[in-house]
């Protein structure tokens, strides 16, 4: 056995410094998962990735989370596309395959290996607050074809996929990064909508599966969450399923997981039951134990040197498999994001018609405060930017226009509005304080002239009145703003 260890680690800052270097050798981490606080730009992680591997005298696979929509990592230098929520929408794999192409040429060009998408959850009819609009909808058929697409164009260019978060946690109620889900599925449902996106990925050869930080009563009766169990890793994705690539848990260091186990206890047992990569991305201390937890089970015949050696064999076969070869970033086709966004784009007409009708008429335009969630989320341009972006766009319309940030996790009161039409621009209000608040005063006093524009939770619509204009945009990336701005006003 090497001192090297099966485990993918964040890392502090943007810089290949002596901390980093220290700790990479101390753990004997195998892997790197680049976080926003890694990222200043392109050009800077290339860098990064490259001193790092110099410095330490060996390989390490680079991972990232570039999910597109949601989960994004670069404020800019790297393209934005829409998540898989619009993807779906559009019902086109086709427009999968280009967006996964597109990303693997881009990582590619950085030097990351490993791209954690695509996230192949089919959704349930309730809101799920840790995945929504990262699925590419409630059809298992339709998540399968486009989740196989996406994974084969992305995989094309040298870039690893990792289809997640195995065995399918679209039916959650509750998000993962905080408290531990319950599935309550039958045996039979998970077996004909939330495993089959998972044997469509396999069959194409996804080269890595994530596994999902939940309980799922109907596969393993003994309610161990799936990140500890062998019936589900072993026996169901290794035997049944035959998956031969490399098993990755979800970040062992999120409240699912913590709320009832230490992070070196968590390693060594989502090892056990068949993982071969464990990510822990934050705390450094956590990291160093996990490490010698690991180190200590091999050595003392807990984890047997045989099913040691098979997993890093594996993680092996990807790095050599999967070995991008950086340089200039690619060029793309200009279009496509923005296709994706207008193909996505649903109205549910109210009083107030769309398009909107803006001769003579004062219009007051509200948008949520991204600065409130700024160390959550990731904006194109940066938290400030995107505002200012819809105040350059709607300068252009004919119309007498007043602007307005609202509160998001503040539950700070909205004062009065005043106006002919009011736009109002909704970042999940069924998550955050501040927006519910703001759209439940809006509806109350003048729901006849209120266009709301959903951006990242389409099961807002279950708070509207029937009177309020709704647009579904599946997403708050830069080019689904735009499109949502063609639908109101041409």
């Amino acid at each position: 056995m090497t001192d090297l260890t099966p485990l993918m680690i964040g890392l502090k800052g943007p810089r290949p410094d002596k901390g980093a270097v220290a700790l990479l050798r101390r753990t004997g981490a195998v892997s790197v998962l680049l976080l926003g606080r890694n990222i200043e730009s392109p050009a800077q992680v290339r860098r990064l990735i490259s001193e790092l591997e110099q410095r330490l005298g060996r390989r390490l696979i680079f991972a990232i989370d570039h999910e597109g929509g949601w989960v994004l990592r670069f404020e800019s230098g790297v393209r934005a596309f829409p998540g898989n929520a619009a993807l779906g929408k559009t019902g086109d794999p086709s427009l999968a395959a280009k967006v996964g192409g597109q990303m693997g040429r881009d990582l590619g060009s950085l030097g990351i290996g490993l791209n954690l998408a695509p996230v192949l959850d089919v959704l349930g009819p309730a809101y799920n607050p840790g995945i929504h609009i990262r699925s590419f909808g409630q059809d298992p058929g339709l998540v399968s074809e486009m989740g196989r697409a996406f994974i084969c164009g992305q995989q094309g260019h040298r870039v690893a996929a990792c289809a997640k978060h195995f065995p399918g946690k679209g039916a959650a109620r509750k998000d993962a990064h905080l408290t531990l889900p319950l599935i309550p599925a039958s045996r039979l449902d998970m077996r004909r909508i939330h495993l089959s996106p998972f044997r469509s990925a396999i069959r194409a050869g996804t080269a890595c599966v994530m596994s999902s930080h939940a309980v799922f009563p109907a596969l393993d009766p003994s309610r161990k969450p799936a990140t500890f169990s062998r019936k589900i890793i072993t026996d169901l994705l290794r035997r049944r399923l035959g998956f031969t690539g490399v098993a990755i848990s979800d970040d062992l260091c999120m409240g699912a997981v913590t709320e009832s186990w230490t992070v070196p206890e968590a390693a060594l047992e989502a090892f056990l039951a068949g993982h071969d990569l464990l990510i822990v991305a934050h705390a450094p201390e956590a990291m160093v134990e996990t490490a010698d937890m690991l180190r200590c089970a091999a050595a003392d015949g807990r984890i047997s040197a045989e099913r040691w050696a098979e997993s890093m064999r594996r993680i092996e076969t990807l790095s050599r498999r999967f070995d991008p070869k950086p340089g200039p970033m690619p060029k793309a086709q200009d279009t496509l994001a923005l296709d994706i966004a207008r193909r996505a784009v649903e109205v549910r007409q109210g009083a107030l018609l769309v398009p909107l009708d803006l001769r003579n008429k004062c219009l007051r335009a509200l948008w949520p405060d991204f600065r409130e969630v700024k160390d959550r989320f990731t904006f194109e341009g940066g938290p400030e930017a995107p505002f200012k972006r819809l105040k350059a766009r709607l300068s252009r319309w004919p119309a007498r226009i007043d602007f307005k940030l609202t509160p998001v996790a503040s539950d700070k009161s909205l004062p009065a509005i005043e106006a002919d039409i009011i736009l109002f621009f909704c970042f999940e209000a069924l998550r955050f304080p501040g927006q519910k608040r703001a759209l439940a005063a809006l509806q109350d006093s003048a729901p006849r002239k209120l266009a709301v524009c959903l951006l990242r939770n389409p099961w807002d619509i279950d708070l509207l009145k029937p009177e309020v204009t709704a647009v579904h945009a599946y997403g708050y990336r830069d080019c689904q703003i735009k499109a949502i701005l063609e639908v109101l006003y041409k």
